[in-house]
């Protein structure tokens, strides 16, 4: 599975570009996030495909050594970027955008998991895998998962109501909203350490971070275009990276802190390093289908004992992930544009 790093490696060296003396003024563009989300979503591919096959470690060490360093770190960024881009559509739109966020995040996102619990329904159907009643119902909202992932999309579901809430109530505030956003996630992020296993809530804050970030971006900006400014933020989040992830171990609150200067640590790299094409941007811009549905494939072919043959059964929960992305995103991408349509939702708010 080494070659699969090398992959990815290839991939992202597609159009690569350094900047020395200047700097990458589209490191947060749709274009550059999309990408970046994109190498992270192959790496949470391999995070789970792991669990279904044996690795030789011999032969896989270095993509396992990628995955185990990482661990909830793969998906910060997405958390990270979709924080920040609503706050971007905030100050573009304003009350226009908040007011969609029911249902062009909510209802849309909630509708296309369903949409993947179904399928997963029928598919343990098949494979005569059974669950409670009760799991399955709650499945529909991510609180249970039946095979599924489901953690991610139950949290970014709250974190898109807490935002809709605050920037509802502090309407003529962005910077009340902005806070009630932190104190909000604070009071969910201790919720879930009562009921949930840490995975479930440790890496929450890099949301809030993104919205925080889009809000003083003006001015991170006319600080960090600086190339000696640059450097000393780069090694202060860097050094803040490494002192956090050697407490992790003793309290989530480190791992919380870690995940969030790793988000810096990644946005302070692009500002110097533009990583952007079309193979990953295509990974990016279907993360939500690639994400929800990779393990399904590999459900069926374990059951058929295609795992026991880790590299084909890599291959074949590869492609088939992706023909089964393209097919869901073909057709659901336009009932989307139908329920927005229905609620009077305009599609680039």
């Amino acid at each position: 599975m080494n070659l699969y790093l090398l992959f990815i490696v290839v991939l992202s060296l597609i159009g690569i570009k350094f900047f020395i003396k200047d700097f990458n003024k589209e490191y947060l563009s749709k274009d550059t996030t999309s990408s970046i989300k994109g190498i992270f979503i192959l790496i949470v591919f391999y995070s789970h495909l792991v669990t279904y096959t044996i690795i030789q470690r011999s032969k896989d060490f270095m993509m396992l050594e990628v995955r185990n360093f990482l661990g909830q770190l793969m998906v910060t960024m997405f958390l990270f970027y979709s924080g920040y881009g609503i706050y971007e559509s905030i100050k573009k739109k304003k009350k226009e955008y908040v007011k969609s966020i029911p249902t062009k995040r909510i209802l849309i996102t909630l509708f296309n998991f369903d949409i993947a619990i179904i399928s997963f329904i029928i598919v343990n159907h098949f494979l005569n895998r059974v669950y409670p009643l009760k799991n399955i119902l709650l499945s529909f909202i991510g609180w249970e998962g039946i095979g599924n992932s489901n953690w991610y999309i139950f949290g970014i579901l709250i974190m898109y109501l807490i935002t809709y809430l605050s920037f509802t109530f502090f309407d003529k505030d962005n910077k009340k909203a902005l806070i009630s956003n932190w104190v909000l996630t604070i009071i969910f992020v201790l919720f879930m350490s009562v009921y949930k296993e840490d995975y479930w809530y440790n890496t929450l804050f890099c949301y809030p971070l993104g919205l925080t970030y889009s809000y003083f971006k003006d001015k991170i900006e006319k600080v960090l275009f600086n190339n000696k400014k640059y450097f000393i933020a780069l090694l202060v989040v860097l050094f803040s990276f490494v002192a956090f992830r050697g407490l992790t171990a003793t309290d989530w609150i480190y791992y919380q802190l870690m995940s969030m200067a790793f988000c810096l640590l990644i946005v302070l790299l692009t500002m110097k390093i533009s990583v952007k094409n079309k193979y990953l941007k295509w990974f990016g811009d279907n993360l939500f289908w690639l994400y929800i549905l990779q393990r399904i494939p590999m459900l069926v072919l374990t059951k058929y004992g295609y795992a026991s043959h880790a590299y084909r059964f890599a291959l074949a929960s590869f492609v088939i992930t992706i023909l089964m992305a393209l097919c869901y995103s073909f057709v659901f991408n336009r009932v989307n544009e139908k329920i927005l349509t229905l609620f009077k939702v305009k599609k680039k708010s």
